[in-house]
């Protein structure tokens, strides 16, 4: 058995060294150095399990370290949530006429 999804979600397995980024920068600096495609292929895969996986994920603690496969999991629907608008509202990877714009935060 892998430990890289729950076998729930183990057809999503695939993603897991591309999308499933803990970094929200990083998520959003992939979002915009891929291309239209590779957003909506991801988009398109993830999407029908999203409600299965946030009800699964929201079964653990949050105060305590996830267990790699559940954190992996969580990663893949941040990332899904950073390509939504993309792929539901602008139709492309950057925020319309934003140009080279890349928002970062500072804490």
């Amino acid at each position: 058995m892998s430990d890289i999804l729950p076998k729930e979600f183990s057809q999503l397995e695939h993603l897991v060294d591309e999308w499933a980024i803990e970094d929200g920068h990083l998520r959003y600096v992939k979002r915009v150095n891929s291309s239209m495609e590779e957003i909506q292929a991801f988009y398109d895969q993830v999407f029908p399990y999203a409600e299965e996986a946030v009800t699964y994920v929201d079964k653990f603690d949050y105060s305590e370290a996830l267990p790699d496969d559940v954190a992996n999991l969580r990663n893949l629907l941040y990332s899904l949530i950073t390509v939504s608008l993309a792929v539901e509202l602008w139709k492309q990877p950057r925020v319309k006429h934003s140009a080279k714009t890349i928002l970062t935060r500072v804490s």
